[in-house]
């Protein structure tokens, strides 16, 4: 048993805000199948703020808990069941799957049959408050990173040894296990983008970010960026974008009209990654016939979406959502990584 530092996460005082403080935490040893590894690095998902500040409940979640889902760091101590990892080796989290049922089975463990438990709800059995000895959720998404060190499921990592020259560049890596992969796997995976396509992208965190990466990857001929933050814009015009739209702008009226200005019949794919009801609907009437919009952003819960049935039939669009890019993390190439992260 090793005491630690954590942000924990309790239940919300006041609906829909943090109630989240550094504790002290006692951490078990692993189990046969994972991993003890030392965070280096992790980044911050809107979901992490999500599902830390709503109810207990809410989708399985339960408090108080660590949250955390985007880290990189070191093994340092390896169960029996764990093949591929040594102690040492710096290490890529991500996303936990049940790798047995029919999805994942298919290469699709983003929608494990249980992804929400095993993600969103995490489990009770490695580590206790310090100071109650009250018992901890942990491995949200397998991996709980918002800690010094963090008890981590198989699945949910990946060696990076021969990844990196430098322990420094473990924080190139923090964002890939959600936001970049998502962003990648919604333009490769989900949509399929080619040199024909026209690509709106609403949203400008590493999720849209990594969209834009893999859409200039794809050759897809027009990259439509938006967001209400200039030097996002700015970075998405060097990422490679061939079109911004800055909706602070006082002249900025309508998402739909700004990109029927660009492109009259509308884009071909439509990736909304701010989960804003306006912004996700306008997306929808900015695609063109037969276009695909993708779903990633999480809405307000409760929220829902009303699409005109006879007019979506008359369209032969296709709305689609997206979790985690549909990716297998296990099976992202090498060449993936590298051009990701630059």
């Amino acid at each position: 048993m090793n005491q630690i530092k954590a942000i924990v996460a309790h239940e919300p005082i006041t609906p829909l805000k943090q109630n989240w403080s550094l504790q002290d935490v006692d951490l078990k040893d692993p189990g046969d199948d994972e991993v003890l590894v030392e965070m280096y690095a992790v980044g911050i998902c809107h979901t992490d703020i999500v599902l830390g500040s709503v109810p207990t409940g809410t989708i399985g979640v339960q408090y108080p808990k660590v949250l955390g889902h985007e880290g990189a760091g070191i093994a340092r101590q390896v169960g029996k069941n764990v093949q591929s990892i040594e102690p040492g080796d710096p290490v890529l989290l991500s996303f936990n799957s049940c790798a047995s049922c029919s999805q994942c089975l298919e290469s699709h463990p983003g929608y494990c049959d249980t992804f929400a438990n095993r993600n969103y709800t995490g489990e009770q059995h490695s580590t206790n408050l310090s100071s109650t000895d009250e018992k901890v959720w942990t491995g949200f998404f397998g991996q709980s990173s918002f800690a010094q060190y963090g008890i981590v499921h198989k699945t949910s990592i990946v060696n990076g040894k021969d990844l990196i020259q430098d322990l420094s560049e473990l924080k190139l890596f923090a964002s890939l296990g959600c936001g970049f992969q998502t962003g990648m796997g919604a333009i490769q995976n989900i949509t399929e983008a080619s040199p024909d396509d026209t690509v709106l992208i609403t949203g400008l965190g590493a999720v849209g970010m990594g969209a834009i990466m893999t859409a200039v990857n794809s050759q897809c001929k027009t990259i439509i960026a938006i967001d209400r933050v200039k030097s996002r814009l700015n970075l998405a015009k060097e990422l490679g974008a061939t079109h911004i739209i800055d909706t602070s702008e006082p002249t900025f009226t309508s998402l739909m009209e700004a990109v029927h200005e660009l492109i009259p019949t509308g884009v071909t794919i439509a990736i909304d990654t701010t989960g804003v009801p306006e912004i996700l609907e306008q997306s929808i009437k900015a695609t063109r016939k037969r276009g695909k919009i993708v779903m990633i952003g999480v809405p307000p819960f409760g929220w829902e979406l009303k699409v005109p049935a006879t007019e979506h039939l008359n369209s032969g669009r296709s709305l689609m959502g997206c979790i985690m890019g549909d990716c297998d993390s296990q099976k992202v190439s090498m060449l993936q990584v590298v051009f990701l992260i630059g």
